[in-house]
């Protein structure tokens, strides 16, 4: 099977058909790594679904590569650091089916052969494409370009017709013009070439035997990889009327027999044309998914999924009070010293670790993270998702493992954390940049319970220690003056 060509540089749809050499078969491997991971996982070798892991983040790092450096404003062709970048994950790829291959039938997966010998065939071909562009490159430097009106007659053309002199005289015109010509003899087998060599233009002719043109015609509209291809049926000058039913079937032009040279030319450019805008506006299309994807992770990274649906389907979200909530407030001790002694570089590495395991505790006691500012952390259970305890309880939870998760960082950081129960107005303010965040006594409350806590305890108010008590052991701490609140009884929970 001969796979799609990675085009030249000057090419005007050149990132149209570098994603068909490139950007397929790289999707396909990615695909395939990650249904073999699914079958292996439940029944394993552990070493075999291990490395798949690596595989498929291999692949994944792979198409994510392809997709910027062949989008619309990229460089073409692909610059030699791209190229080289791209080998990586891609030798990643190729290296591990290859070790699987030879050690298969030792770990007895006989089962995986099969995909393992496609998952290299896809990888050595991109690898074989990203050989050719190089050595493309490095002749670039030795030929002049073509013009650019040479290269807007210029396509790949599939020849269909059962007579082999037919095929013969168009495929020296087609050639004469420029074009890359391939020829198919019944309709079978044009359809398993389209499938090889994705033509620009098809040449179908409309009677043969076997399968002839009108069913080739309605096999490739009915593939989703080949609809788009213009097809020109060809047929006798008598035959108007099938030629019209084609047509209506997804023909985009047909030619009477014999083909005038100059009423060839101007129906393949004229496909040619079409394609290509079609082509180009797949990329735009593709672009603008990827963008859309992009603004959905950047989203869920500041907002709350439930807030991120309503907001995408109202174009707003709008302001609640909620009852019941309890609010955590964490402050990091030691921070701002350690900060100003020590580099930039370990100081954000630290603090992100810090707050990708705070993250962690809120997903894992049902609680969602409302913000950060600087080294202190908003934190609500019963918010926003139901509970299977109170959500002081959570909270409490939640805090304590917040406290086990800044001490491990080994640093010399500690963890005072405050919890208040109450009701608050929820809602998302900003217009340039989104901020969700909470406002009410609820909360003043809780971030006073915090600066007055001790490190490596979590503080609470009474009203939080009346739902809190029972889960955890705690002794009260008198009381503390809030300002607003006046004298209000604490109670204190070490972390253990």
């Amino acid at each position: 099977m001969t796979a799609a060509t990675l085009p030249a540089a000057a090419d005007p749809d050149w990132q149209a058909h570098a994603a068909e050499a490139l950007l397929t078969p790289a999707v396909a491997a990615r695909d395939l790594a990650a249904r073999m991971l699914a079958d292996a996982e439940p029944r394993g070798p552990d070493e075999f679904a291990a490395d798949l892991r690596k595989v498929v983040a291999a692949a994944a790092r792979l198409v994510g590569g392809l997709e910027d450096a062949l989008a619309p404003t990229a460089p073409a062709p692909l610059p030699r650091e791209v190229r080289h970048e791209l080998r990586t994950p891609l030798n990643h790829v190729l290296g591990y089916a290859e070790l699987w291959l030879e050690d298969a039938a030792e770990y007895l997966l006989e089962g995986f052969v099969g995909d393992l010998r496609e998952l290299r065939r896809l990888a050595a071909g991109v690898l074989d494409q990203l050989n050719r562009a190089t050595a493309d490159a490095r002749a670039a430097d030795a030929v002049a370009r073509p013009h650019t009106c040479d290269l807007l007659r210029r396509g790949r053309v599939l020849v269909v017709d059962d007579n082999e002199a037919n095929r013969d005289i168009l495929r020296r015109r087609l050639e004469l013009d420029g074009h890359q010509v391939a020829e198919a003899a019944d309709g079978a087998a044009a359809v398993d070439q389209a499938r090889s060599w994705f033509p620009d233009v098809v040449l179908l002719d409309v009677v043969m035997p076997g399968v002839n043109g009108v069913e080739a015609l309605r096999r490739l509209k009915a593939d989703a990889r080949l609809a788009h291809i213009p097809v020109i049926m060809v047929t006798a000058l008598s035959d108007v009327g099938g030629a019209a039913g084609c047509i209506e079937m997804g023909a985009e032009d047909y030619l009477p027999k014999p083909c005038d040279p100059v009423l060839l030319r101007a129906r393949v450019g004229a496909c040619l044309e079409k394609k290509r805008l079609r082509d180009r506006e797949a990329v735009y299309v593709r672009e603008l998914d990827r963008e859309r994807r992009r603004a959905d992770e950047l989203l869920h990274g500041i907002l709350p999924p439930e807030v991120v649906g309503e907001l995408k389907e109202t174009g707003t979200v709008r302001p609640r009070r909620f009852n019941g909530v309890a609010v955590l407030f964490a402050d990091v001790v030691n921070f701002t010293p350690f900060c100003d002694r020590n580099p930039p570089e370990l100081v954000v590495e630290l603090l992100q670790r810090l707050i990708e395991g705070w993250e962690e505790a809120a997903r894992r006691h049902q609680a969602e993270k409302v913000k950060t500012v600087g080294d202190c952390m908003m934190v609500a259970a019963g918010l926003l998702r139901r509970t299977d305890d109170h959500p002081v309880r959570h909270a409490v939870r939640c805090g304590r493992d917040m406290i086990a998760a800044t001490r491990a960082l080994g640093v010399g950081w500690d963890l005072r954390v405050g919890v208040h129960w109450g009701p608050v107005v929820a809602g998302v303010i900003g217009r340039q940049k989104y901020l969700f965040d909470l406002w009410g006594d609820t909360v003043n409350t809780a971030a006073r319970m915090e600066s007055h806590g001790l490190p490596g305890h979590v503080t609470l108010s009474g009203d939080a220690w009346e739902h809190a008590a029972g889960a955890c052991e705690g002794e009260p701490h008198g009381t503390v003056e809030v300002k607003g609140k006046g004298p209000m009884p604490v109670y204190r929970v070490a972390a253990g």
